[in-house]
C-alpha cells in the first residue's frame, strides 16, 4: 500500500494546508493531517507520532506562524529521527528562524505564492520522487503486465471473438436512426453548472492568500482565476498592498476613548487597522449615499461589525475588513449586493 504524506502546519495555517493537500490529493498522493484526520477521543499526540512514522514523506507547510510553533520542531525531529524525507513548501515570503535554520539549511525550499499551480506540480513530482509507487499501489496494478498461457491459441480465439463482436455492434448501430440532438437549453444548464471540485480549489487558493502582506501571493490568485468569485476582493487586496498606510496616524472612525472590546482595542492600538477602519467607513458611506436597499446595506454592515468584533489579533481582523470593502465594492458598482 503506498504510504501517506504527512502535512506539517500551524493550526493557524491550516486552510492554506488544506489548499495544499487537496493539490497533492487531486494528483493522486494520500495525504495525512492532524487537523482533518484526528478522530474525536483518539490520543492528538500518539496519532501524530504513529502518522509520521507511517508516513512515505512530509511536507512542511512554513509560514510565519510555523515559524514561532513549538510543536511543528518537535514534527521536525521525530521526522529526523524515523529518516524521513521533509519538503519543506513556504506559503510566504519569511526566513526561518535559528530553530529550524539548521533542520532546513540543506533542503530546497518551493515557494508557493509566486506561482501556485507551478508550484504545485512541482511538489507533487517531489513527492511522487519520494514515495515510489508500491506494487499492489491502483497505478502499479494497470501498469503490471498480464500474465501468458503457453498456448497462443487461446489468446488468437479471442482476438478473433472481439473482431467478430465489434463488427456486429458496428452493423447493428448503422441501422438504428440517429440520436436526437440534445435541447439547447439543457446544454446551457451543463455548462453553466461550475465543476465543485474546481470551486473549492479556487476557494481554497484564496483563503490561503487572502490575508498575505505579499503582493505576489495575491496576483498568484489573479493569474489563475482572473474572472474568479473572488476577483473583485483580491483586486482590491492588491490596491491596499500597492499604496500601503502612510505613517500618519489616522483616527478610526469610533472613539478609541470608548472601546468595549478585544478588537476596537486592538484596532487603536495599530496605525494601519486604524486607517484601514477610516477607510471602511468612508466606502460605507459612499454605498450608503447610492444605495438602492440602504435599510439591507445597514443591515449588512451590523453583521459585519458583529463578525469583526469577534476577532482578538490583527490577522483576523485585517481579514475581516478586506472581505467587507469586497462586499461593499459590489454595492457601488451596482447599488445593490
Amino acid at each position: 500500500m503506498t504510504k501517506k504524506v504527512f502535512i506539517s502546519h500551524s493550526s493557524k495555517d491550516k486552510k492554506v494546508a488544506t489548499a495544499v493537500c487537496s493539490a497533492l490529493e487531486s494528483r493522486g498522493h494520500s495525504c495525512w493531517m492532524s487537523s482533518r484526520d484526528i478522530k474525536p477521543g483518539e490520543n492528538f499526540q500518539g496519532s501524530i507520532v504513529r502518522a509520521i512514522r507511517e508516513a512515505g514523506v512530509m511536507v512542511l507547510v512554513f509560514s510565519s506562524n510555523a515559524n514561532n510553533s513549538d510543536e511543528i520542531k518537535k514534527e521536525m525531529a521525530l521526522a529526523s529521527q524515523s529518516r524521513k524525507m521533509v519538503i519543506p513548501v513556504r506559503a510566504e515570503d519569511v526566513t526561518p528562524s535559528e530553530d529550524f535554520t539548521y533542520e532546513l539549511a540543506t533542503r530546497q525550499w518551493i515557494d508557493m505564492f509566486i506561482d501556485w499551480e507551478a508550484a504545485s506540480e512541482k511538489l507533487s513530482q517531489h513527492v511522487e520522487t519520494a514515495i515510489p509507487r508500491t506494487e499492489d499501489s491502483p497505478m502499479a496494478a494497470m501498469l503490471r503486465p498480464r500474465p501468458t498461457g503457453k498456448s497462443s491459441l487461446p489468446l488468437f480465439a479471442g482476438f478473433v471473438a472481439v473482431l467478430l463482436a465489434g463488427g456486429a455492434a458496428a452493423f447493428w448501430l448503422t441501422r438504428q436512426p440517429p440520436a436526437p440532438p440534445p435541447s439547447p437549453g439543457i446544454e446551457k444548464q451543463q455548462a453553466a453548472l461550475p465543476s465543485q471540485d474546481s470551486a473549492k480549489l479556487e476557494a481554497d487558493l484564496w483563503d490561503s492568500v487572502k490575508a498575505s502582506n505579499n503582493a505576489a501571493a495575491v496576483q498568484s490568485y489573479l493569474a489563475k482565476y482572473p474572472a474568479g468569485t473572488f476577483a473583485a476582493a483580491a483586486k482590491a487586496r492588491l490596491a491596499e498592498l500597492d499604496n500601503p498606510v502612510r505613517t500618519v496616524r489616522v483616527q478610526p472612525s469610533f472613539s478609541c476613548a470608548a472601546a468595549i472590546n478585544q478588537a476596537e482595542r486592538v484596532i487603536c492600538a495599530d496605525p494601519g487597522l486604524s486607517a484601514l477602519d477610516a477607510q471602511t467607513a468612508a466606502l460605507y458611506k459612499r454605498a450608503a449615499a447610492n444605495a438602492a436597499d440602504e435599510a439591507g446595506l445597514a443591515n449588512e454592515q451590523t453583521a459585519w461589525l458583529y463578525r469583526r468584533n469577534q476577532c482578538a489579533d490583527t490577522g483576523c481582523i485585517r481579514e475581516s475588513y478586506a472581505e467587507r470593502r469586497a462586499e461593499i465594492g459590489r454595492w457601488l458598482d451596482s447599488g445593490e449586493p
